[in-house]
């Protein structure tokens, strides 16, 4: 059958449909891209053949000139040079600039090139012409090789280009008319075209959609209506076609499915008849919710009795607004749960009732539509009670089992027979058994030397009563510690057993004989360091005596580098002894503020101050405590001379005092690079030390003294803050002085 014929109506049609508009547009775009594509190398081409063109014409003139100007082979480079500018006279040569072959400028004449020799040199290497064409200023520089020069020299001549310019646009404005009439030309074809075939009868299909769209809102039998795209485009054998017939089979499936849900609509509201009867006549809670907001849509009167409020003061409010989830993320994770699986069995969760008490449901639910609206149809059973039993329960059992594992010692319960019933995790892995191997043993073979008849003594403890003693345990490899039992007798279930509680005492034990031999060590240092001081005071006398005699040089430097060393060996001497020995404080109220200020008046005259800045924050406060002035001052000095040891020169030291209810802290701060964190702990360490010429025993003796009054010694380091000592002394200290008690209190 053949289309009926029509007239088109190409401009209506064409702006009236968006998808024409764009299919056009683009049509008319990638047109122009691919001619631009096409035409953009040619337009590049001419406008290199121009420039040849130019270059060529230049040159030939050039030579024309120069060969009236006699044999410039053998003249020299100032005849040369004056002959080239002769070159001026030929109209598209404007200047030019003269090299000998080994690349020396000889001269310039006219206008200046902006082409060096090198570029030139560079560019015909690699072929790619050796000029420079400025199209801004239309200039034209070009490397010529005339023959009248006889190959002494490289010659660079500018040109005047502006003839290329004007003819290389007018070519690029012939180009740009030809591609826009050809792209116009071809956009103007696809639109009488697009029209034909695939516009209007979009725009009809248009129609009839909603047409049929009006019919079916309406409930009317769309199978019964008649389309203008149906009549006119259903024998088109092409995709459209296949949608326009697709279009009337959709109709026609519409039509019966309208019917049956009319049939089906009867159906669902006896199925609702029925629900609703169940619903409200439930024993448990149940509710009808929306699944995005919470809403409640419904509930039943024993959903009522288990939140405790009215049916106004439920229905339409949300979850959230009725405060029913005792945790709002079980209301989140049911959700999820729900999305994955459309359903929930018998998961336990908390709700909250209207008078703020908190009761546990069994809830389960299902995701339901009504109205294409999903909801949450839920049914819960109050289990509160049951559960509140269990957890006591369980509590109980998981406190014991808790306490029993998490001890530190290792706990056995034996019975009368003197096997091992029970034994927690510690027990376990003090003799590396597994807990199904060691109940598998007895006493005698984890307790050395011990026998069942000894047990039976144990049984005459009373509940109540303990005894202690020490053994012998055996691992499973067969290796044996010492252990301190604690044994008591309790009843479990009304049986008697015994209670052993073991610890392993293989620390304790080496750390006493470590601690004896220490204070061996310590005796013997004492009195080695003792011995030694009284022969090398002698040692100093005969050295100072020899200073009085006239000895050459280099007996002199030998007896200085001799009494050097005597005096830091008898220094390092007195430091061990006053490290080793107890502090001896001779306590007397002490105003810190005051006595820090009169130091550091002191100190910044010595030596290793007079090239750094000290300043003091704080110190007009009093601070008082109780203290020994002369090591305390020791303390100090010490921490303010590393303080400047550490930092740069021109470096800020800050002394600082802040006295509190409790205490007084001084911080004593320096810049320099930090302290690794590794070293920080080890700096109060005896004989530790960074210094080259330290002993390690300035900072250990600082924090004895310091601790002996009472207070604490702290050290804290980065790159970005500096290097801080931080000194805290209590205000508040009763201490002996002579005998008598003192009191320092703060004023």
């Amino acid at each position: 059958m053949p289309l009926p014929t029509r007239k088109p109506e190409l401009p209506s049609n064409l702006w009236r449909a968006r998808l024409s508009r764009r299919i056009v547009f683009w049509v008319f775009i990638s047109i122009v891209v691919i001619e631009a594509i096409i035409l953009v190398p040619s337009v590049l081409r001419r406008e290199r053949e121009l420039l040849e063109y130019l270059q060529a014409l230049s040159g030939a003139q050039a030579e024309g000139v120069l060969s009236t100007k006699g044999d410039l082979s053998t003249a020299n480079d100032a005849k040369v040079l004056d002959s080239l500018e002769s070159l001026l006279s030929n109209e598209v040569v404007l200047g030019g600039a003269l090299y000998r072959t080994d690349r020396t400028p000889v001269g310039e004449f006219g206008e200046v090139p902006e082409l060096t020799l090198e570029a030139a040199l560079s560019q015909a290497q690699s072929q790619s012409g050796g000029d420079r064409y400025n199209r801004r200023t239309q200039r034209y520089d070009a490397l010529s090789q005339m023959v009248s020069l006889g190959g002494r020299y490289y010659l660079i001549i500018r040109h005047d280009a502006t003839w290329v310019g004007r003819e290389f646009y007018f070519f690029i404005a012939r180009i740009t008319g030809l591609v826009f009439i050809i792209s116009v030309f071809v956009t103007g074809a696809t639109m009488v075209v697009l029209d034909r075939l695939v516009i209007s009868a979009v725009l009809a299909l248009r129609r009839d959609l909603r047409q049929a769209g009006q019919s079916i809102r309406q409930n009317e039998d769309v199978r019964s209506l008649s389309f203008e795209s149906v009549k006119r485009e259903k024998l088109r054998q092409d995709e459209l076609g296949d949608v326009i017939t697709t279009f009337e089979e959709m109709v026609n499936q519409v039509g019966a499915a309208n019917t049956e849900r009319d049939h089906a609509e009867a159906a669902l509201r006896l199925s609702e008849e029925k629900f609703s009867k169940s619903f409200y006549a439930s024993p448990n809670p149940m509710s009808l919710s929306i699944f995005e907001t919470g809403e409640l849509l419904e509930v039943n009167d024993s959903f009522l009795g288990l939140y405790g409020a009215s049916r106004d003061a439920v229905v339409g409010k949300t979850a959230a607004d009725l405060a029913l989830w005792a945790d709002l993320s079980d209301r989140e994770a049911l959700l999820t749960i729900l999305q994955k699986q459309g359903f929930v069995r018998n998961q336990e969760y908390r709700f909250r009732t209207a008078r703020q008490r908190y009761r546990i449901v069994l809830y389960s639910a299902e995701i339901v539509f009504l109205d294409g609206q999903r909801c949450i149809l839920s049914v819960s059973n109050d289990i509160t009670e049951r559960k509140a039993a269990e957890e006591a329960l369980i509590e109980s059992e998981q406190r014991f089992r808790t306490l029993i594992d998490q001890a530190t010692d290792a706990l056995f319960v034996v019975d009368t027979d003197g096997r091992l019933i029970d034994a927690n995790r510690e027990a376990c892995h003090t003799l590396g058994y597994t807990r199904d191997e060691l109940l598998q043993l007895s006493v005698p073979d984890v307790q050395k030397a011990v026998s069942l008849t000894e047990l039976e003594h144990d049984w005459q403890l009373q509940p109540g009563e303990a005894t202690t003693r020490e053994g012998i345990h055996q691992r499973k490899d067969g290796s044996q510690f010492p252990v301190e039992v604690r044994l008591g007798r309790i009843e479990i279930g009304g049986r008697s057993v015994l209670l052993a509680l073991a610890r392993d005492i293989t620390t304790r034990q080496q750390m006493a004989q470590a601690q004896a031999r220490l204070a061996e060590i310590g005796e013997l240092a004492a009195m080695i360091v003792h011995e030694v001081r009284n022969p090398l005071t002698t040692v100093l006398m005969g050295l100072h005596s020899f200073e009085q005699m006239d000895l050459p040089d280099r007996a002199k430097m030998r007896l200085a580098f001799a009494l050097e060393e005597s005096e830091r060996l008898q220094r390092l001497l007195n430091e061990i002894l006053m490290y080793a020995r107890e502090q001896q404080l001779d306590l007397a109220p002490l105003e810190v503020g005051p006595f820090l200020q009169t130091l550091s008046d002191e100190f910044s005259h010595q030596p290793v101050a007079t090239e750094r800045t000290l300043k003091t924050r704080g110190l007009d406060q009093a601070g008082h405590i109780a203290g020994d002035r002369d090591r305390l001052k020791q303390v100090f000095i010490n921490l303010l001379s590393n303080a400047c040891e550490a930092a740069p020169t021109d470096e800020v030291i800050t002394c600082t005092m802040v006295e509190g209810p409790d205490c007084v802290v001084v911080t004593v701060h320096n810049g320099g690079p930090p302290i690794p964190a590794d070293v920080l702990p080890k700096l109060t360490q005896p004989f530790f030390t960074t210094k080259s010429s330290g002993n390690g025993l300035g900072l250990a003796i600082t924090r004895r003294i310091i601790e002996a009054h009472g207070g604490t010694l702290h050290f804290a380091s980065t790159a970005e803050a500096g290097t801080t000592v931080t000194v805290q002394l209590p205000v508040h200290l009763t201490c002996s002085v002579n005998g008598d008690d003192m009191d320092a209190a703060s004023p």
